[in-house]
């Protein structure tokens, strides 16, 4: 072989150099996360002591404060201060997600209405799929997010509990856990962020009308009319974000 020529390089061979390459404390947090799951520990299970950990996984306090660190970070455990406290087991779902993925959103430029937009294409698909794959559980749970819909509470609390009900059971029951969570994600990254609903209180009524009539055509099994009433819907949310002056759709999103 001549020596400007370069020889493959095996995928088994990069991801070996790569864990080389592992901080200590980034394969310690991969171990840990391994062991919660093998042990199937709900949330709000405690770990074991500093010392057990320190023991069962022969590293120092240093490296394993800092492996539970980053799955703190990453939205795996909560850290309870004070006697009695430790590293304990959190929920693991979107909230954590959405906070990571606004780190790279706010790195990347990317503005509120962009995630918006983001949620415009991925929730009518979201629908659709939860109309072809629906499920007797599934189905309970829009039809109660339906009830609160047309109950005709309109109060910003009542208003935005029964829209995210009735988006979570639509996204559990579209049996894409992958598409679920990242839409999950992006709701989490877009709600916090807003100063106000994107509908103002004269327009809830008819916000609240919409999205029932999104579940009402999921529950028939109707995904043509399930994506493209979720598709309009989305459509209206983002246009009154837009002309909101103080949903600050323009602005960078912001990790956090």
């Amino acid at each position: 072989m001549s020596r400007g020529a370069s020889a493959a390089v095996s995928p088994r061979a990069v991801a070996v150099a790569s864990r080389r390459t592992e901080k200590k404390s980034e394969a310690l947090a991969r171990r840990i996360l391994g062991d919660i799951l093998a042990r199937r520990l709900r949330p709000g299970s405690m770990l074991p002591p500093e010392a057990a950990m320190l023991d069962e996984y022969d590293v120092g306090r240093t490296t394993l404060r800092e492996a539970l660190r980053i799955l703190e970070v990453q939205g795996m455990l909560t850290i309870r201060p004070g006697p009695g406290g430790g590293p304990v087991v959190a929920e693991g779902g979107s909230r954590g997600y959405a906070r990571t993925s606004s780190l790279f959103f706010q790195a990347g430029g990317v503005r509120l209405i962009d995630v918006l937009e983001a949620r415009r294409h991925l929730e009518p698909v979201i629908a659709r799929l939860a109309a072809e794959n629906r499920d007797r559980p599934g189905a309970a749970r829009v039809e109660a997010a339906v009830a609160l819909l047309e109950s005709g509470d309109t109060g910003t609390a009542a208003f935005r509990e029964a829209g995210r009900r009735l988006l979570d059971a639509i996204a559990d029951m579209a049996g894409q856990p992958v598409l679920g969570l990242f839409c999950r994600a992006l709701d989490e990254v877009a709600s916090e962020r807003m100063q106000r609903l994107a509908f103002p209180p004269g327009r809830r009524a008819e916000a609240a009308a919409q999205l029932a009539a999104v579940g009402r055509a999921v529950l028939r099994g109707n995904a043509a009319a399930a994506e493209r009433l979720m598709r309009e819907h989305m459509a209206d949310h983002n246009r009154c974000a837009s002309e909101s002056r103080n949903g600050g759709v323009r602005s960078v999103v912001a990790w956090g």
